[in-house]
């Protein structure tokens, strides 16, 4: 199907449905959300190669609902689901379909007891890569998910303790990639002290206990035959401090900062001569800070850095590190310039002996355009690039430099 014909479906189906206008549908105070996305993609490398690239015309179409329930403060539900039908226009071997359900909910007791839990689904074969950029540039098919709840108290006014438990699986299909299968089971505490009923500061200790399924079983794969004794079984210990920003003032999100260790289970790898494991140490961030500087410009700044699982057989981990800064600046008639730029560095750890320090820096730079045609109906225009360029010439072919514009129109009735 061409663009201008799914271009003409859509907009015949956005002004048939205007009168649904976005949150129209209510079942007391349950509101109901349907919506559609379509984006039309040029990518001047798809598969991510330093060599030979390809090029192609991508179609995203995504229908999804959303389901939301507002109680008193801190009291709500909400639940949705949504679908990406990927088209490629010459590469239709690449074509796939992802599915995204969540769930998502809270509770707050006149007492000062709370709870909050959400749990993530998502089923898909996109060539994106998983979080550690496995398999990143080849269609993987593969699910993950990922659940939360934290328990609560409030007391004397301005001090509360939290409990959180997380819990995240990530499977594989094909039995070449089974190797990468892993269960996280994550354990915190967190002392918080509420400065302003908008900003509170705190402190928390979280443990990890990471566990490869399949390597533990001995699968092959990576280029080894891994067994319970050679796994890459980890865990982590953080420490961090920080402060929250409830929505409603200039900022909201959160920030936070501290030490991690990363401690293997095994003491040998069952790659390059079984060399050992090495314990690993150093600061990490989990922050993401919105700043509504004036009326119609916002700022979005993101700081992460932590300890992942190495993709590939050179490393048993390696630490990654992103700073962003995403600009949101309102123009006239309805229109919105976006702007933003990450930096990513992927520092390997324990590099096989004889083999040079593994390091990239990944850019990503992108601007665009959005044209809020009515509250419910939205289009846009953006270019990207990403580049990814290793410090050591070793490494060159893991390079790549990838263009790309998307045109995209979205409504929620």
């Amino acid at each position: 199907m061409s663009a201008a014909i799914v271009l003409a479906v859509l907009f015949s189906a956005f002004s048939v449905c205007s009168a649904f206008a976005a949150g129209n549908i209510h079942f007391g105070r349950l509101q109901v959300e349907p919506g559609i996305d379509y984006k039309l993609k040029y990518d001047d490398n798809i598969y991510k190669e330093n060599t030979n690239e390809e090029e192609d015309f991508i179609h995203f179409f995504t229908p999804s609902v959303r389901l939301s329930y507002a109680g008193n403060p801190g009291n709500y539900f909400n639940a949705g689901y949504s679908a990406d039908l990927v088209a490629y226009s010459d590469f239709d071997d690449n074509n796939y379909t992802s599915h995204k359900p969540y769930v998502a909910f809270g509770y707050k007791s006149p007492a000062g007891f709370y709870i909050q839990g959400a749990d993530n689904f998502l089923y898909t074969k996109d060539p994106y890569g998983s979080r550690n950029q496995y398999n990143i540039g080849v269609n993987t098919e593969r699910w993950n998910n990922n659940a939360n709840v934290t328990l609560g108290y409030e007391f004397a006014d301005r001090y509360s303790v939290e409990v959180l438990y997380k819990n995240y699986i990530e499977r594989y299909d094909l039995v070449q990639d089974e190797w990468q299968d892993r269960t996280d089971n994550v354990y915190g505490l967190s002392f918080i002290y509420k400065l302003t009923p908008k900003t509170a500061v705190f402190g928390q200790i979280r443990r990890t206990d990471a566990e490869y399924d399949n390597q533990n079983d001995g699968v092959t794969g990576g280029g080894a035959t891994w067994t319970s004794a050679t796994s890459q079984d980890y865990a982590l210990n953080d420490f961090f401090i920080g402060a929250r920003f409830e929505p409603g003032g200039k900022l909201s999100g959160e920030f936070k900062i501290g030490y991690g260790e990363k401690d293997f289970d095994n003491e040998t790898s069952p790659l390059f001569a079984n060399r050992p494991y090495e314990d690993e140490s150093t600061w990490i961030a989990e922050s993401s800070i919105n700043y509504q500087m004036y009326e119609r410009t916002g700022i979005a700044l993101t700081l992460n850095r932590g300890h992942l699982g190495s993709p590939d057989a050179d490393a048993a981990s390696y630490i990654d590190t992103l700073v962003g800064i995403h600009l949101t600046q309102g123009l006239q008639n309805r229109l919105a310039l976006l702007v933003g730029f990450d930096w990513i560095t992927n520092d390997y750890q324990n590099i096989v002996a004889g083999r040079p320090d593994k390091f990239f820096n990944i850019y990503n730079a992108g601007i665009g355009i959005e044209w809020a045609a009515r509250d419910w109906l939205k289009a846009g225009v953006e270019y990207k690039l990403e580049s990814k360029q290793a410090t050591e010439d070793a490494y060159a072919s893991q390079e790549y430099d990838d263009n790309s514009v998307t045109f995209r129109v979205s409504a929620l009735f």
